[in-house]
């Protein structure tokens, strides 16, 4: 059985705790540490775990195989490298980091401790964009030429460092890094990207990839009454396949609560009919937490949510907010 202590028990600990639980047999999560003593203790409870605030002597504990870090985004570099040499595995959220060197040094962390490090690029395991990725992958719908996204979001209210830029990274650090890497998933590795900011947390970009380009509109101040939502439209040679999604907001905190929008990936090719294909239902946590469980359980590196790919995101992030400040085509 693998033990587990998650460090950060707010929206996204919250989210990862009930995946976990739902591994019954195959883990233990043995702590919860939080900087509040209330936020884990309430975490914990639902765990059977113990609640902790010293985060240095949860990531040090001997009985512990991996830790999941859902702390603020200035602390990833410092947790993670301490478990990584402490011969620790590691979740590590999104961003992997807030800047490229402290990324590589995540990175060469991993690296020279032989540990597991899997960053949490969750697109990557949502059934949808798994699926869209498949499709594009097997050469159903040809080269993808265009992909446009979107991923829209009231303003952050359920913690207190979010909503700074200096340690969020903004929008395009926060948010959109989701869909940069969707776009490196399906295109390849970015050149340049162009950003604008037409209202403080409203981003749209564009990025430029060999023989294809990406559109990306993220946004961190919709009127409260608007519900998550985003989207992906990808146009190839051979059609266009697109996936909607929008949620209500979490009743706990965080922006992705509950979702009665329409599940499946829906396909428009260039002769024929439009079709939807069929997607179950599922907590898209849950497939990503399992496969860094499996992971862990095998003694096996991920080929999904590497530190590498989440380092190429950041990469592309970080290029649009140097657009933004200079107004410019930035190289990635």
């Amino acid at each position: 059985m693998v033990s587990i202590s998650i460090l950060g028990a707010g929206f996204m600990g919250s989210a990862h705790a009930a995946n976990y639980k739902a591994l019954d047999g195959r883990v233990r999560v043995k702590t919860v540490c939080a900087r509040r003593a209330e936020r884990a203790e309430k975490l914990a409870a639902t765990l059977g775990a113990r609640a902790a605030t010293d985060i240095e002597a949860t990531i040090v504990d001997p009985e512990i195989d991996a830790v999941d870090i859902c702390l603020p985004t200035p602390l990833h570099r410092q947790a993670a490298e301490r478990a990584l040499t402490t011969g620790k595995h590691v979740f590590l959220e999104k961003p992997i980091a807030l800047t490229a060197p402290d990324a590589d040094a995540i990175i060469e962390a991993a690296r020279r401790s032989g540990g597991i490090l899997m960053v949490g690029l969750v697109l990557r395991f949502w059934p949808e964009y798994v699926e869209l990725q498949r499709r594009l992958a097997s050469g159903e719908l040809g080269r993808p030429l265009a992909i446009s996204t979107h991923r829209l979001s009231p303003p952050a209210d359920w913690n207190d460092w979010i909503r700074n830029r200096q340690q969020s990274g903004g929008t395009a650090v926060d948010l959109l890094i989701h869909d940069f890497d969707q776009m490196n998933w399906l295109l390849g590795l970015a050149r340049s990207v162009y950003a604008r900011e037409p209202t403080a947390g409203h981003v749209q970009a564009v990025v430029e990839y060999e023989g294809a380009a990406g559109f990306a509109e993220g946004s961190m101040a919709m009127p409260t009454s608007y519900p998550f939502s985003s989207n992906i439209r990808v146009l190839a040679e051979g059609g266009v396949a697109e996936y909607a999604f929008s949620a209500a907001p979490a009743e706990d905190g965080g922006n992705i609560g509950a979702s009665d929008a329409a599940r499946g990936l829906r396909l428009y090719p260039a002769f024929g009919d439009a079709r939807t294909v069929p997607i179950e239902s599922a907590d898209p946590w849950g497939p990503e937490i399992s496969y860094f469980v499996d992971c862990v359980e095998r003694g096996r590196q991920p080929e999904q949510g590497t530190g590498e790919q989440a380092r190429e995101a950041l990469l592309v992030s970080l290029a649009a907010n140097r657009s933004l400040a200079s107004g410019r085509v930035e190289p990635v």
